[in-house]
């Protein structure tokens, strides 16, 4: 789907300016601290609005300042999906991670960072789910949303519940905001709008484009829906689907073997569900089995076949100064010391080569001090802002250097020169046209100093000083490590007490799905009423009389005034949920179970204790119903849940172990009618399912078979 929004020049005027780095930090810019359908008004009513009427698809725009010099500003675009009148009325992504039971919300918001905000304002702004469906073949629209086209693209239903289809950093198209940067963004959000669960798909998820018989399996109910579904839940969730690389590196892959943790786990994402039948304790067992490989035992078996990574390896052992033990240990260290490093190849001058300037009238000693005088004063300001101004740090080196001629003459003459362990750079700003100044910590990466070196002569000091190593030599080191180790292991490591190692990476690359737990209560605790409050909050479900298995309302936090009555009680349950859910729209609340009838104007906190859960029992009209889905999408028996549909329960039964779906390709043998991953069957990824496909099982009983004498 596509929306189209106004010129730029209009959409700025008047518009609010808020920091990149602290939106969404508890308070800024408004305190939240209800759920998340009540949290996203609050905080949709401070954006601009740029499209739409109440009942159609709505667009606002938050502006989002990343530097102030040079000035940089970004577009965040949040839009309101109304999803009875969506083409894409249910969630595939809610089917991958298991969230098939989960009733269809009204309304689904999309938070969106475009590449170029240039293409918006021409073509519109793409929003939308992908890979929607079913056995369907159909291909992504022009006007579908996916995770290529936008720096960040984040889904959640108005139930909290949500979807980050993709995030993409410098490498994905980005000019000025890093993944990690926009992943911040991303969990700030998250935390502030009190959002229960969050799928993170990647492209390969959100382009899902399945042939006929290998469409996704409707999910059955798992652990974490059942506990959502508890009176006794007190825990939020965010979920992922972790496919995130760096080039041709697997980042879960690299970062478990570095750190133990996927990419993820710096948010605080854990293992979540298994695939392929790879549990918790042999995905963790793979992790340490790899982390643990010793170099002393891995070099000199490599040292027969090759000489590149022996040397790579002990390069990195001299450049580290303390025992690196096994592989894990070697991979960390060259991940942390990547930060350290300058980007490209670069010299930088010894800056005591200035003293041998013909205008230099000071002795060494004095112009020394007045150099570390300013590295002092960058240090001091590199809290505030990466560049300072030239008159910023001459203010502050002032408090030390008295003789402003020296200090005019050292800021004259630095400008990637060396002082200590830092690189002092300087550039005009090309905003301003004032010189700036900022430093650049190399300690890492200096030449070791021989014995007994001093200050150096005039005549010396002109000599340059090249670093050891560079990030980018460093990453090729990496991704020659990674790919002679790990992605593609030579004979040298497929044998012997080797042989582990191809099997626990495959295990390792198995596992996509990553949790988060918030640790935060959904139900009432005795905080939140009593004397002196004015409302409480209850955890309230409802009992559908006349509603099928599927439907199952889930728990929800209903709040009312201290004082109200149970009559008043029901008729915000009926409102919540008619609101919330499409299949409950024409919801009818009758009575409260527990209490008997004839107590509507009864207090509420009368008859129901703090931390006790309310269940409401109704009907909903069928025939009203079915009259207002007709309305809205033209269809017979619609949808109640994000699974259900035509696809209905399968039977799985892997050769691997799974007995469930977990979002991976499968295909349904012929003649017993159970479902099976293709790669466990021998069908590559990249190949089309045969158009009679059978199971091992089933496959060995034909061969079983006798053979027929005529």
């Amino acid at each position: 789907m596509v929306i189209s929004l106004g010129s730029s020049r209009r959409r700025k005027r008047g518009e609010v300016l808020f920091r990149f780095d602290s939106f969404c930090q508890p308070g800024y810019p408004a305190q939240l601290a209800g759920a998340f359908r009540d949290n996203v008004r609050t905080l949709l009513g401070l954006a601009h609005l740029e499209a739409g009427a109440p009942g159609e698809t709505r667009c606002w725009s938050f502006q989002l300042e990343l530097h102030r010099h040079p000035p940089t500003v970004v577009r965040l675009f949040v839009v309101e999906e109304e999803v009875a009148t969506s083409p894409h009325r249910q969630c595939h992504l809610c089917r991958v991670v298991g969230w098939g039971r989960h009733l269809i919300c009204s309304k689904r918001f999309h938070f969106v960072l475009p590449k170029r905000e240039s293409s918006v304002e021409t073509d519109g702004l793409c929003y939308g789910i992908t890979g929607h469906g079913g056995g369907g073949t159909d291909k992504a629209s022009k006007g579908t949303a996916t995770s290529r086209g936008h720096l960040l693209h984040g889904i959640v239903h108005l139930n909290g519940y949500g979807h980050l289809v993709g995030i993409h950093g410098f490498e994905g198209g980005s000019d000025f905001v890093s993944g990690h940067q926009i992943m911040d963004l991303w969990d700030r959000i998250c935390s502030a709008l009190h959002v229960r669960y969050i799928c993170i798909c990647d492209v390969a998820i959100a382009s899902l484009n399945l042939p006929r018989r290998i469409y996704m399996l409707h999910e059955r109910q798992s652990d974490e829906f059942s506990r959502v579904h508890s009176p006794f839940c007190v825990a939020r969730k965010v979920s992922l689907v972790d496919t995130a690389r760096k080039g041709h590196m697997v980042l879960r892959l690299l970062h478990g073997v570095a750190y133990g943790d996927t990419w993820f786990g710096r948010w605080g994402y854990r293992y979540g569900r298994p695939s392929y039948g790879v549990a918790l304790q042999a995905y963790q067992q793979s992790l340490h089995a790899l982390q643990s490989v010793p170099l002393c035992v891995l070099l000199p078996h490599l040292n027969c076949f090759t000489q590149d990574l022996p040397m790579l390896v002990t390069k990195y052992q001299a450049i580290s100064g303390h025992k690196l033990l096994n592989l894990g240990d070697l991979l960390r260290f060259m991940l942390d010391l990547r930060t350290r490093l300058p980007a490209t190849s670069v010299t930088a001058m010894d800056y005591r080569g200035i003293m041998s300037d013909a205008s230099c009238r000071w002795s060494a000693k004095r112009v020394d001090m007045a150099a570390r005088a300013v590295v002092d004063a960058l240090r001091r300001s590199s809290s505030d802002a990466r560049w300072v101004t030239r008159q910023e740090v001459r203010d502050a080196a002032r408090a030390y250097i008295g003789d402003t001629g020296l200090l005019d003459f050292v800021l004259k003459s630095l400008g990637n020169h060396i002082v200590g362990n830092y690189v002092v750079r300087r550039a005009m700003n090309p905003v301003t046209k004032v010189l700036e100044y900022c430093l650049e910590d190399v300690s890492s990466v200096l030449p070791t100093a021989p014995p007994g070196a001093g200050v150096a002569t005039p005549g010396q000091g002109k000599m340059r000083v090249r670093f050891h190593l560079t990030r980018a030599q460093l990453m090729r080191d990496l991704v020659h490590l990674y790919r002679q180790v790990l992605k593609e292991p030579s004979q040298a490591l497929t044998t012997g007490a080797f042989g582990a190692i191809p099997v626990a990476v495959r295990m390792v690359l198995d596992i996509k799905h990553f949790v988060k737990d918030y640790h935060e209560g959904i139900m009432a605790t005795t905080n939140n009423a009593g004397i002196g409050h004015v409302y409480v909050s209850l955890c309230c479900t409802l009992v559908v009389r006349n509603g099928g298995p599927e439907l199952v309302p889930p728990y929800e936090t209903v709040t009312v005034p201290a004082h109200a009555t149970v009559g008043e009680l029901k008729w915000e349950v009926q409102r919540l949920f008619r609101d919330m859910y499409l299949a409950l729209r024409t919801f009818t609340a009758e009575s409260v179970l527990g209490i008997g009838a004839g107590q509507d104007a009864s207090a509420v906190l009368g008859l129901i204790g703090i931390g006790s859960t309310v269940v409401v029992q109704g009907v909903v009209d069928e025939e009203q119903q079915h009259q207002a889905e007709e309305g809205d999408l033209k269809k017979e028996a619609p949808a109640i849940c994000e699974g259900s549909g035509d696809v209905g329960e399968r039977v799985v039964d892997c050769v691997c172990g799974a007995d469930d779906d977990d979002g991976e390709r499968m295909a349904c043998c012929d003649i017993c009618e159970a479902w099976q991953h293709t790669r466990c069957a021998g069908v590559a990824d990249a190949e089309d399912v045969p158009h009679v496909f059978l199971c091992s099982r089933c496959d060995n009983d034909v061969v079983s078979f006798p053979a027929l004498s005529c």
